[in-house]
């Protein structure tokens, strides 16, 4: 019987593997680990990149939204001053009807003024949406350092290892930016609809006291006629 230390190839007791045999299954594990990595940064780099490009859609629709109230807004208030001219004119007739000294010392409408708050909610939006635009083609830092030590990245280096390792550090350092920029969306977000709402409430008030404007001034000239 042969002596199986007289061999060249070291082969252990449990498996019947050689050394080297070892090292390759080792070596596959850890390229199966490393490829995993990369596959699941860079799926979550992809679902980041569409969460982005809702956030985006979503801040377009509100500042489109936004247009829409604002005209809104613009055309309550020359409703207003249209409702004081009217008032004036009414007025007029009233003194001319009912008596001048009647109406004189009578109180006059109150003069509208276009009160249509400036908001800087649309214009963080604006210059967030091109901000970001911009900002997601610049190469980013990676939150943290590398996603191995030093020792780790000289051992894998020059190896096919090392282009696996980089891939990964690139998706984690995307992911970081991406991040970074749905947290300042998000914020812009809330901002804006925030203020949306205010201006909902303003329209609404304004509508309503228009309305009333207008029923009294139906009254006045039906009691005229």
């Amino acid at each position: 019987m042969s002596n199986p230390f007289d061999s060249n190839e070291v082969r252990s007791y449990t498996t019947g593997r050689t050394a080297e045999d070892e090292i390759n299954q080792y070596e596959r594990e850890i390229e199966k680990i490393l490829q995993e990595s990369v596959d699941s940064t860079q799926r979550s780099v992809q679902r980041l990149e569409h969460s982005e490009q809702l956030g985006a859609n979503t801040a377009n629709e509100l500042l489109s939204q936004r247009e829409k109230l604002e005209k809104a807004e613009k055309n309550l208030d020359e409703i207003h001053r249209t409702t004081y001219e009217t008032q004036r004119n009414l007025n007029s007739l009233k003194s001319f009807f009912g008596g001048f000294f009647k109406n004189k010392f009578s109180r006059a409408p109150k003069e509208p003024s276009a009160d249509v708050p400036s908001s800087k909610s649309d214009n963080k939006l604006s210059s967030h949406l091109n901000e970001g635009s911009s900002s997601s083609a610049r190469s980013t830092s990676i939150a943290g350092g590398p996603s191995l030590s030093a020792d780790s990245r000289k051992t894998i280096q020059g190896t096919r290892f090392e282009a696996m390792d980089s891939q990964i550090d690139e998706n984690l350092g995307q992911m970081s930016s991406q991040l970074g920029r749905l947290r300042d969306l998000g914020k812009a977000l809330g901002d804006e609809v925030e203020d949306q709402n205010v201006m909902i409430g303003r329209i609404h008030d304004k509508a309503m006291r228009n309305d009333d404007t207008v029923r009294k001034q139906d009254d006045q000239m039906r009691k005229l006629l």
